[in-house]
């Protein structure tokens, strides 16, 4: 026998928060959360008025500065003319060449 999925409270209400939003479809939003519209559908009348809860407005991101290659990179461009192809390198270090 099949056991019934159930789904917290404020899962529910952001599921209809989002499918109340203008232009969205219940499908999109049912799919993108794994469950069959139909669900979605009867939770709007229970969950229309209740707040889904805010979500973070800044997550911060620790990140490890770059290791600096001992030898400069070089900026190459290269540009096919006719039968020939122009080359231009320089060095990342010096932008303005």
């Amino acid at each position: 026998m099949r056991q019934r999925t159930s789904y917290p409270k404020p899962l529910k209400a952001q599921i209809v928060q989002e499918c109340l939003q203008p232009g969205v479809s219940m499908a999109s939003v049912a799919l993108r959360h794994g469950i069959n519209a139909n669900l979605a559908r009867n939770w709007i009348p229970l969950y229309h008025d209740v707040q889904a809860p805010a979500l973070p407005a800044f997550v911060p991101i620790k990140m490890e500065p770059i290791a600096r290659p001992d030898q400069p990179l070089l900026v190459s461009l290269e540009i096919p003319f006719g039968q020939q192809t122009i080359t231009v390198k320089w060095p990342s270090a010096d932008p303005d060449g």
